[in-house]
């Protein structure tokens, strides 16, 4: 049996809420085997949340590696904690760009804390990491960085996603999720020839760590097998839906819990 390979680049989380471990448990629901190579070890607990990064020459060593291998279906980028990842990160997929989808979600904050460096990342990702994407990911803050602009409504969630087009990713997906007033998590989807907003009822549960790693991952592991852009983005949401729904309890004293990315197979 042959079994279809895609790589994610993104930091590690200790919780297993986002990041690697996310992206690889969202590659295994969807068939395929996941590759990694970690840029970040990011620590959690109910006090404290840091960013540890991980060496430019070990990150490029973990690249090399990737790169000798054959039969990629796709690439899935995640967090990059300094200019310097973003930089090689960038030159590693300038190779694939062409031959396999390559997914970027642009991770600059986080529900544990605020932005890191955002002023630097922003100008770095717009630069060298939009240009390539077939999917850019961001979530509503991050998108806020990325253009400098305000969102609060659906109108502005499409001007935004607009706005970010423009750069050179093939399809925009600005994700409102509950940041928005409204009972709807509302999505702006945009491409050459689709200007949408997707919507599923907000869930009121509190496993929402990892939402937008699984989201984009759900995506790169579709559009990697061939599912057409947007189909892949309303079956990542539904996904994603199901993670939260059934999410993780890491246990009393964390107010967030996890996405549980087999909750759509185990739990229907």
């Amino acid at each position: 049996m042959v079994v279809g390979k895609i790589i994610t680049i993104a930091g590690s989380d200790t919780l297993s809420g986002g990041g690697v471990q996310a992206d690889l448990a969202t590659f295994n629901e969807y068939g395929l085997f996941g590759l990694s190579a970690i840029t970040s070890i990011v620590t959690v607990n109910q006090y404290d949340f840091d960013i540890h990064e991980v060496p430019i020459s070990v990150l490029a060593k973990q690249l090399t590696s990737l790169g000798e291998l054959s039969d990629i279906k796709g690439i899935k980028v995640g967090l990059l904690p300094s200019v310097a990842h973003i930089d090689l990160v960038s030159q590693f997929i300038k190779q694939y760009v062409g031959r396999v989808p390559i997914v970027i979600d642009p991770v600059m904050a986080f529900k544990e804390t605020d932005s890191v460096n955002a002023s630097e990342l922003s100008t770095a990702i717009k630069q060298k990491l939009l240009p390539l994407a077939t999917v850019v990911t961001p979530n509503l803050i991050e998108a806020e960085l990325l253009t400098q602009q305000a969102i609060h409504s659906e109108a502005d969630l499409l001007t935004v996603a607009e706005m970010l087009h423009k750069i050179g990713p093939k399809t925009v997906v600005v994700k409102g999720g509950v940041r928005l007033d409204g009972d709807m998590a509302s999505d702006a989807v945009i491409s050459e020839d689709t200007k949408k907003v997707i919507k599923l009822s907000k869930i009121e549960r509190p496993f929402n760590n990892g939402a937008g790693c699984t989201f984009s991952a759900a995506i790169a592991s579709q559009i990697a097998q061939n599912v057409p852009v947007l189909m892949a983005i309303d079956d990542a949401k539904d996904f994603v839906h199901h993670g939260i729904l059934h999410g993780v309890n890491l246990n009393d004293d964390f107010k967030v819990g996890n996405v549980w990315q087999a909750a759509r197979r185990r739990k229907g």
